[in-house]
């Protein structure tokens, strides 16, 4: 749901298997069916021969998991002084694993807008 969403965020309302394939360095094949359940868990459109359409359910969904990466990432970068690159590759490992309340306590204490990458957090 990350890229995804970066796609969103970047004007590309819909995201192909061949994006998202390169993206994650995964086949083809993989991204086409990670976007097809995508779409049967509700999440979006998935239409042959275009790719995956996120709905407002999906926005929602994927507007929670890159505010929980980015927080994260952030406070890594922040705490233990690490560059951008690492800070995402560590936030990557661990983002699945923090609960609701960690995240809470993270935006409350710290108040990150952005991440180090650059990109707006979302509300």
């Amino acid at each position: 749901m990350i890229e995804i969403y970066r796609a969103y965020e970047n004007g590309l309302p819909i995201v192909g298997p061949t994006y998202l394939a390169k993206s994650l360095q995964i086949s083809k094949s993989s991204a086409q069916q990670a976007l097809k359940n995508l779409a049967e868990k509700g999440y979006g459109e998935y239409i042959e021969r275009k790719g995956f359409l996120i709905n407002e359910k999906g926005l929602e969904e994927a507007k929670k998991i890159v505010k929980k990466h980015r927080l994260l990432e952030s406070f890594l970068a922040d705490i233990f002084s690490l560059d951008a690159i690492t800070a995402c590759n560590e936030a990557s490992k661990i983002d699945a694993f923090a609960s609701e309340n960690l995240i809470n306590l993270i935006e409350k204490k710290f108040g990150y807008e952005y991440c180090p990458c650059g990109h707006k957090i979302p509300k």
